[in-house]
């Protein structure tokens, strides 16, 4: 019994030893498989950094500017690597704990940031601007599935629509994430602002429903009102908005 402690410290100092030391840079070329790239690497696969992190998304490369990680020892006895991780690119940016289960799955925990809101256009043909802002207890992603469990808020901050001729301001909203066995539930809810926006989105099985009862008022009310109209039939004073689909 003894000597199978004595091996068990051994094993354990030795790994320490070999994730203390092993250089960050090692990291570069596999990250660069899954369509993130860093640049300036220093430091060590335990506790380093970068002076640039990029991702490809939907063939597009984003830039998150310098990012700093460090790894937790616990989670690599487990087989499951727990990364704290920061970037930081003016009002572009992210921070949260990565824990990584096997090949399939990504849990993201405590995860808080904001993104330009004109990155939309990188998942449907929208043009908008503004800031969303995101905090995030919880997201699970699967590689087969994509986001199959999210705890959290998302906030829309200045929102505002570029429409062909001109820059239409809608106001600020928040949207409120729930997962159960049913799927992902997101309740929408306004702020403030010229436009009211109340309803609900659900997900689940790769299928998504969308029911929002829209309200627009104040000078750009008919335009609104116009551009809507093709997707929303009237209901009272307001418009409401009723799509299912997969994705």
């Amino acid at each position: 019994m003894r000597w199978s402690l004595w091996i068990s410290a051994l094993m354990l100092f030795f790994l320490v030893r070999v994730v203390a030391t092993v250089p960050a840079g090692l990291v570069v070329k596999p990250l660069a498989q899954q369509n993130v790239f860093l640049e300036g690497v220093s430091g060590t696969l335990w506790q380093g950094s970068a002076q640039s992190l990029s991702a490809r998304a939907n063939g597009e490369v984003l830039a998150w500017g310098q990012v700093e990680w460090s790894v937790s020892l616990s989670s690599i006895l487990s087989l499951s690597p727990q990364v704290t991780f920061a970037t930081d690119f003016g009002a572009q940016w992210m921070s949260g704990t990565l824990t990584v289960d096997g090949f399939e799955a990504v849990e993201l925990q405590n995860l808080k940031g904001a993104i330009p809101a004109e990155l939309a256009r990188l998942i449907a043909p929208l043009s908008l601007d503004g800031t969303f802002e995101f905090d995030f207890e919880k997201l699970l992603w699967s590689q087969a599935q994509g986001a199959v469990a999210m705890n959290g808020q998302a906030t829309w901050r200045q929102a505002l629509w570029a429409a062909p001729s001109e820059r239409v301001p809608l106001g600020d909203y928040t949207v409120l994430l729930t997962s159960d066995t049913n799927g992902i539930a997101a309740r929408v809810g306004t702020l403030s602002g010229p436009v009211n926006v109340e309803g609900q989105v659900r997900a689940a099985d790769n299928r998504y429903e969308v029911d929002l009862l829209i309200n627009p008022t104040g000078r750009h009310e008919a335009k609104l009102r116009q551009n809507l109209s093709l997707i929303a039939v009237p209901e009272a004073e307001a418009l409401r908005i009723k799509l299912s689909g997969q994705y």
